[in-house]
């Protein structure tokens, strides 16, 4: 039977830093209380980018989408209330972006993975200038909803700054250099220009709570990109979550708002931090070669500061061509000054210091907009939720839950999917409990939690 945890995930690395950690989420013999809410879960409207809508292995499936944190989170609401409803885009099965498939998952080491292309799209479209290399964009059969608006309104690749644009979700923008988001064109129906923003007045108008967790899809372009791609400030993602949120609070809507998570906390740099990596690459080639990256020109040995992109790491110490004194040497990747890890595959200490500012920006804003809406208080004496709730920190250790090991590796893991940073449907599960145990706490509710342990470590 469920019981609901007693910190959040977020405060187990305050228990301990050495061992496995601990946490209960079932007491055998023990009385379940009836589920209530304290509010009205009838109609629930989640609001955000790529973790709202179910990304996971790099896609989005019809089985990623069942397994989002949202339609998790309305599972749990019906339980405690039979009239609520909640309506996803969801994908034909057979159609989609494609997703990354596991081939292989040695031992010790990263997952070998291949893509599995989209299937059934209907054209595709390429922006050759995309930043980090050409972008192929596939334009997918429009959702059975598109006519009412689902309830999640979950848009993988949503930008914070797209939110007014109008035309983002109308095939006819699908062009090269065209402002469109295939994701959002399926929500609407055919040639239909209103901007997200108008998109979730809509479907709040006949709300009664609201999730909010979006802002990640306006910065991991640059990670992802070591930093070759924009950075947009604190202040225009402020200005634009205001926005919404305006909508979403109005007449005081009770809701959540979440905070972003340290960046830090995703596997697409964390496996890759600067000495520890070292550390382990030492131990792999049996010898004291350092780690040398390019850091805006300048080749310097790595700190613990700097970060390699895990989609990186397979390449370092294999040898590769370079041109030295005008003779092409075969040196290892990384291992060798005159080879060092290039700019784009690195997130140093000064760009790494300049999108924790805009993290933190965001975040101490989101906090203000709901001190403004009086939201109630719930976790860590917060009117919103802390992403890192359901984004623990797994350095040098790993967590248990129910006996379950869950760690930072992709899927091996059980937490984060093969992309290094979306979900698998065990990471929904832990994300959604993050938001129940908040809800509950602010609004006096007694909502169950998810039994993470029973649903799959991956999907397609």
């Amino acid at each position: 039977m469920m019981k609901m945890y007693s910190r959040s995930i977020g405060a187990w690395a305050r228990l301990g830093t050495a061992g496995a950690l601990l946490l209960t989420a079932c007491a055998p013999n023990q009385d379940t209380p009836t589920p209530s809410t304290g509010f009205d879960t009838s109609r629930y409207v989640a609001v955000g980018d790529s973790y709202t809508a179910g990304l996971s292995n790099g896609g989005l499936t019809r089985a990623s989408q069942e397994y989002s944190y949202p339609n998790l989170l309305a599972q749990q609401f019906s339980r405690a209330n039979a009239n609520a409803t909640f309506t996803q885009p969801y994908l034909e099965p057979g159609t989609g972006s494609g997703y990354l498939s596991l081939v292989d998952l040695p031992a010790s080491g990263l997952p070998v993975v291949r893509r599995i292309a989209g299937q059934a799209v209907l054209r595709t479209v390429i922006n050759p200038n995309a930043c980090g290399g050409p972008d192929t964009m596939r334009l997918l059969t429009r959702s059975a909803t598109a006519n009412t608006v689902p309830q999640n309104l979950g848009v993988p690749g949503l930008l914070l700054t797209q939110i007014e644009t109008a035309g983002l979700g109308n095939a006819t923008n699908a062009t090269p250099s065209g402002a469109f988001n295939p994701y959002f064109e399926r929500l609407l129906p055919v040639t239909d220009s209103r901007t997200y923003l108008q998109t979730v007045s809509t479907a709040s108008a006949s709300a009664t709570f609201f999730t909010y967790f979006m802002g990640l899809d306006n910065l991991l372009p640059y990670l992802r990109s070591g930093g070759e791609c924009g950075i947009v400030s604190a202040a225009v993602l402020n200005a634009n979550a205001r926005k919404i949120l305006a909508v979403l609070a109005a007449n005081g809507r009770p809701g959540i708002i979440a905070r972003l998570p340290a960046l830090t906390n995703l596997p697409l740099l964390r496996l890759g931090r600067g000495l520890a990596l070292q550390s382990r690459l030492q131990a792999t080639f049996g010898d004291t070669a350092r780690v040398y990256i390019n850091d805006n020109g300048f080749v310097q040995a790595i700190t613990n500061d700097d970060y390699v992109l895990a989609t990186v790491l397979p390449r370092l110490g294999l040898r590769t061509p370079v041109v030295v004194n005008g003779t092409t040497l075969q040196l290892p990747y990384g291992r060798d000054s005159r080879n060092p890890v290039r700019d784009a595959d690195v997130i140093d200490k000064t760009e790494l210091a300049r999108i924790n500012l805009a993290v933190n920006g965001h975040n101490t804003d989101l906090e203000t907009v709901a001190t403004i809406y009086k939201m109630p208080i719930g976790l860590d004496n917060k009117r919103t939720l802390d992403a890192n709730a359901a984004f623990p920190n797994f350095v040098g250790e790993t967590i248990l839950v129910n006996g379950v090991t869950y760690s930072a590796e992709p899927v091996r893991g059980n937490f984060f999917s093969l992309d290094y940073y979306s979900l698998t449907p065990r990471g929904n599960a832990l994300l959604a409990n993050a938001f129940i145990q908040a809800i509950n706490t602010a609004y006096r509710a007694n909502i169950p939690a998810i039994e993470a342990n029973k649903l799959p470590t991956s999907v397609q």
